[in-house]
Parts: C-alpha cells; sequence; structure tokens
C-alpha cells in the first residue's frame, strides 16, 4: 500500500515496545537514521530529488530498500512524510493553543501535557516516538551539527504544514 499523501491511521503499523503502535515507514526510517546520527548536516543537507523520487515509488510499491539508500535521501523522505500527511501530525486546531502553552513559565508542561489529552491515542504515540527520535539525534550534535534549535527549524514547516513558498515569519519559527 502507499505510504505517503495517506492519513497515518491507514499505514501499516509496527508496535515499538514503551511507545505503541507506531506507523512502521516511520519505525524503519527512525531506526536507519540512528544509526547514521553521527552525519553532519543530517536533515538540513538536502538528498538528490531524483533519488528521492525514485526511493518513494520503490517504497509505495512495498520494496524494501532503505538499508541501500544514503542518509541524506533518507532524511528527506522522513520530511517528505510528513508534509504530504493529508493532515499534518499537530492538528491545526490545537496549534495555537500548543505556541501559547510554550510561551508559559512553570506552567508550560502541565499546559502541553492537558492539550496533548486532546489528541487522538495513535498521533500522542507516534510525536512520542519521533520526538524522542529527534533528541537521539540532537545528543549528537556535536558531530552532526543538529541541535534541538536546527532541528526544530527544519520539522516545524513539515509537522505543522506551513506553506514553503511563504516562509515561515519570524514571529512563527521563534515559537
Amino acid at each position: 500500500g502507499k505510504i505517503f499523501g495517506v492519513c497515518f491511521h491507514a499505514l501499516p503499523q509496527s508496535l515499538v515496545p514503551e511507545y505503541g503502535y507506531i506507523p512502521s515507514f516511520l519505525v524503519d526510517t527512525c531506526e536507519y537514521l540512528e544509526g547514521h546520527a553521527h552525519t553532519e548536516g543530517l536533515f538540513r543537507k538536502s538528498g538528490s530529488l531524483v533519488r528521492l523520487k525514485a526511493l518513494k515509488s520503490k517504497l509505495d510499491q512495498g520494496e524494501n530498500c532503505l538499508s541501500a539508500a544514503l542518509p541524506c535521501d533518507v532524511a528527506g523522505l522522513l520530511k517528505l512524510f510528513f508534509r504530504e500527511l493529508p493532515e499534518p501530525i499537530l492538528p491545526p486546531h490545537l496549534q495555537e493553543g500548543l505556541f501559547k502553552a510554550q510561551q508559559l513559565g512553570n506552567e508550560k508542561k502541565t499546559a502541553t501535557v492537558l492539550l496533548s489529552c486532546l489528541m487522538a491515542d495513535r498521533t500522542i504515540d507516534t510525536l512520542r516516538y519521533f520526538f524522542n527520535f529527534l533528541r537521539t539525534v540532537s545528543l549528537r550534535s556535536n558531530e552532526n551539527r543538529m541541535d534541538s534549535s536546527n532541528l526544530a527549524v527544519i520539522f516545524a514547516p513539515n509537522l505543522l504544514h506551513c506553506n514553503e513558498n511563504e516562509k515561515m515569519s519570524a514571529g512563527t519559527e521563534k515559537k
């Protein structure tokens, strides 16, 4: 079945201990990229568009082709996966609330947890899994130059579905 442009609840899932059911594609790409977490500029350096399209169509046909791919191409696929979800993984009606929660002092964590209660369990499981993966990447930032703020700038447009043509305003980017 197709992987890209499909609601992630409809995707094949893998049971990941301590996380629950996570889209298999996400588990495969994150596990592959964890093995390449030392790669400098991971997620920032873009892979080849031609290779990306070829990889995408092989994956959509059910071919297991990640292990032979280059880290920058797999990183590009991961961004594309989130960008092509029919609905952003962070629900649009909660995005403003989540932004505001980040502005709070001591209540930031509580407010974020309460807002996350309004999301589907599958969404929460997937976000926990993915953010933990990003944390793993950021812990190698002395090698890959991808600290949490670099990762945030790269992934925000993909997770929130900001239009790439309208660059995020400085205010939104900061949030």
